[in-house]
Parts: structure tokens; C-alpha cells; sequence
């Protein structure tokens, strides 16, 4: 799993083939990956790496999830936990130029949606300190 908040160097494509070759060439052991995307441009979707070089191609293909393309609404009605992490990172990136002040208030939004969930006290405060 790589997590990238923006599109940097453009590299994360061959990042993720390297990762993959180096675990496989270790453990021989079924892989799969996925790229989390938290970045606030639409078009950046890396899904591929190929290489190509005198008749040898290579073509690696990876899992990637956009947290631009969820929904608000559906991830407050989702019960898996995460769905709260995503949703907290949603909103990081859709008000981006707020204040400390407004980000304290969403903050809290959250918690109270944890409490709403009826989440044990561990689990919120875990999920409370990760943000």
C-alpha cells in the first residue's frame, strides 16, 4: 500500500513496480497492491507501469483508490471505521484553504459521527489520534 497525497516526481507508477518486484524477489509469495490517492487533481489516476526496451515489454498493473471520487454521503453511512479515515481525508482536501478553527470543527464532526456509529471508546480514540 502507498499512500500519495500529491502527484510529486510522477513516479509513483514504477514506486509501485519496485515495491512489488522487491517483496516478490524475497518472499514468493501472491502480491497485490493499491495506490491511495489524496490529491485534489482528478486527472492523476496511475494505474500501470510499463517499460519497454528492444522487443521486451514489461506491463504491471495495481489497484489505486481516489478519495476525490467518493461521496461524502455514502462514506457517513458506511460503518467500517476506515470509512471514517476516508471521510476525514475527503474533507481535508475539499476545504483546503480552511482554518485551524474550521478543521477543529470538522474534527470534532467526526467524533460525534464515531459516537453516532457506536463505536467502542478504544476504537474512536484510535481513529481520533491517526487524524
Amino acid at each position: 500500500m502507498e499512500i500519495q497525497s500529491s502527484k510529486g516526481n510522477g513516479d509513483l507508477a514504477e514506486r509501485m513496480f519496485r515495491y512489488f518486484y522487491r517483496i516478490w524477489d524475497r518472499y514468493k509469495v501472491p502480491i497485490t497492491a493499491i495506490a491511495i490517492l489524496a490529491d485534489e487533481n482528478g486527472s492523476y489516476r496511475p494505474e500501470v507501469y510499463r517499460q519497454e526496451f528492444m522487443g521486451t515489454s514489461l506491463r504491471y498493473d495495481f489497484n489505486s483508490y481516489k478519495i476525490m471520487d467518493q461521496e461524502e454521503s455514502v462514506l457517513r453511512s458506511n460503518k467500517n471505521p476506515f470509512s471514517v479515515i476516508v471521510l476525514t481525508a475527503l474533507l481535508a482536501i475539499k476545504n483546503k484553504k480552511i482554518s485551524d478553527e474550521g478543521l477543529k470543527a470538522i474534527k470534532h464532526d467526526l467524533y460525534d459521527e464515531m459516537i453516532n456509529r457506536e463505536m467502542d471508546k478504544d476504537t474512536r480514540q484510535g481513529l481520533y489520534d491517526y487524524h
